[in-house]
């Protein structure tokens, strides 16, 4: 990447933007041997009456990336995700399993001009690059689990490391956005500024109850 990497999240909450949208965004720094590493979270569930469940999932994953002295990151991640997903079982366990309620979480986390993706849920991801659009879907061992805290079942992680160059784009976002935007709206929107893409998605995507997406843009050399 040439120059800082720009972040740009994109919260809708019942057809408007939020600009303080926890438990459903958050970005913290590491800490230890992480120090250099800037954690973004999207947490979803496709329940309306979800927001404790999201905040528990939101607190455990701040504790377990910022408390840890491993030197993997993949790692730290990997076991942030099946700790958020013993608590989240934990707290449905009265339940039956017909009510229990899940939780999508996607984790970006920035290393410098290094992007590190890791995704339970119906998380979509989409690269621009002088190509055009193209939809990202890392390869995993086993069946991706479609959401943390449903069941006591081991739990499949889907880990990704997109490589962008300068003037290169990448859009991390609620499976939702594929019923309502197309490639040619996809390209429309990575291409322009991250503040218009805010507001393209935001209208694209305004009906939507619970709308997630974080935009990477590199800058051009």
């Amino acid at each position: 990447m040439a120059g800082a990497p720009q972040i740009t999240p994109l919260v809708v909450r019942e057809g408007n933007p939020q600009g303080n949208p926890s438990p459903f965004y958050a970005t913290f720094p590491g800490k230890g041997s992480q120090d250099s590493v800037t954690f973004h979270l999207l947490i979803e569930s496709s329940a309306t009456e979800a927001a404790a469940l999201c905040q528990r999932a939101l607190t455990s994953f701040q504790k377990s990336l910022t408390s840890g002295s491993r030197a993997s990151l993949t790692t730290v991640l990997g076991d942030a995700f099946q700790t958020c997903h013993k608590d989240l079982e934990a707290a449905n366990a009265p339940r039956d399993m017909a009510s229990r309620v899940g939780v999508g979480v996607t984790c970006l986390a920035m290393r410098g001009d290094e992007a590190y993706l890791a995704v339970v849920g119906d998380a979509v991801m989409y690269l621009r690059d002088r190509h055009g659009v193209a939809k990202i879907t890392p390869a995993v061992q086993g069946t991706s689990s479609p959401v943390l805290g449903t069941s006591s079942d081991p739990i499949e992680v889907t880990m990704a490391r997109p490589a962008l160059n300068p003037d290169e784009s990448l859009l991390v976002a609620s499976g939702s956005l594929e019923d309502a935007v197309g490639y040619d709206g996809l390209e429309n929107i990575m291409s322009t500024s991250p503040q218009a893409a805010v507001e393209k998605l935001s209208l694209l995507m305004g009906e939507d109850p619970l709308f997630l997406a974080i935009i990477l843009n590199t800058p051009a050399s």
